[in-house]
């Protein structure tokens, strides 16, 4: 389907992508861009004269394309399309159904709604203006981001950092971090007194050990691979600290384990869990994984004592911290519709002080992707 541009002149951007709305954590595991592959990703994606220009962020709950793509691109979600499956190596079949494409400046809105919170799995999440922010440096970094991705990028973060600091901040903390933590509480009865071990030192898992103050367990640990990280963090938080390797023998004693790391290996494993349950056959465990990809062997369900909790299983949860932020959305809304004005304004500034190519009108393609609501 074509359409014409009305919107000011200067904003060739597409994004194509699938989050939390749209597929299960299988799926957005499947087609994600681990930590080790997103560089090298980016940096063939630079070479491919397909593309050229691209910012992609990966998150547990989202991975979309942000792209510039040359001029005599004809189909830009097609392309994007297949060069997304032949990297992550998933059928773009598989991808197309939940995928959703966007261009020009309804592209840009979405990139201010995410980088604002009001697209996230948690209204309003402390995190995703970070990793907004790190999206593009990670593109600058192997020469991927052309100067409108950055200044579309650099403007959505602008609208999250106001948002944040205007509206969401005010408000009592939720994170994906708390709502594992009330998902631990729940599905074990509460957490005093029991042992819990958390798996990772970053941002999800801190916001999980500030949670957990309030239900007063009896130990909590922190396992990470730097143990050095994990010693600093539960000096804030009245955690223990081990490294990863010793994991194993930390599950023996566990109550609760929340992993939360960007690993992209499995850390624990069944036979793990089954060890330790067999040597304690009347105290369970719960576990909850919050990681994509996930950290946790999904044969653990099948362990008779063990309770494995998943990403997509939060819902309930979050949906209690929910009711005050949708409050104020309309608040960030504003903030949104506010900083897109601006971009045009530099956008429509940038066009007379350096003409582009006469053209007739600016065209727009939209490709037969399914839009997934």
């Amino acid at each position: 389907m074509l359409t014409e541009s009305t919107e000011a002149p200067g904003l060739r951007l597409d994004c194509l992508g699938i989050s939390h709305r749209t597929a299960a954590s299988e799926l957005r595991e499947r087609a994600g861009f681990s930590v080790s592959l997103l560089r090298e990703a980016l940096s063939a994606a630079r070479r491919d004269s397909r593309i050229e220009r691209l910012v992609i962020i990966a998150t547990c709950h989202r991975t979309e394309l942000y792209a510039e793509t040359p001029t005599n691109s004809p189909d830009t979600a097609s392309v994007l399309l297949d060069w997304w499956s032949e990297t992550c190596g998933v059928a773009s079949g598989a991808i197309t159904p939940h995928a959703y494409a966007l261009t020009g400046f309804d592209a840009a809105r979405h990139l201010f709604r995410v980088a604002a919170g009001l697209d996230s799995v948690v209204l309003g999440e402390a995190q995703i203006v970070a990793q907004v922010a790190s999206a593009l440096r990670q593109s600058i970094a192997v020469h991927a981001a052309s100067p409108m991705l950055k200044l579309a990028f650099k403007s959505a973060v602008r609208a999250g950092e106001r948002a944040r600091g205007i509206v969401w901040g005010r408000l009592q903390a939720a994170s994906l971090g708390s709502a594992a933590v009330d998902a631990a509480a729940a599905a074990a009865n509460g957490l005093e007194d029991r042992d819990v071990v958390v798996v990772g030192a970053g941002e999800i898992a801190e916001l999980a050990l500030r949670s957990l103050a309030a239900y007063r367990p009896r130990r909590v640990t922190i396992a990470n691979r730097t143990v050095e990280t994990a010693l600093e963090m539960g000096s804030h938080h009245a955690a223990g600290a081990c490294p990863l390797k010793l994991l194993p023998a930390l599950l023996r004693e566990a109550d609760v384990v929340i992993a939360a790391t960007r690993s992209d290996q499995i850390l624990i494993e069944r036979a793990v869990i089954a060890a330790a349950l067999d040597d304690r056959p009347t105290r369970p465990m719960t576990l909850v994984d919050v990681s994509l990809p996930r950290n946790v062997d999904v044969g653990v369900r099948d362990v008779t004592g063990a309770k494995l909790i998943g990403i997509d299983d939060l819902g309930p949860y979050i949906s209690v911290a929910h009711a005050e932020r949708r409050a104020v959305v309309p608040s960030v809304e504003r903030i949104v519709e506010e900083e897109l004005d601006a971009l045009r304004r530099r956008l429509a500034r940038r066009s007379v002080e350096s003409p582009a190519p006469t053209v007739a009108a600016r065209v727009e393609t939209r490709v037969p992707i399914s839009i997934a609501v």
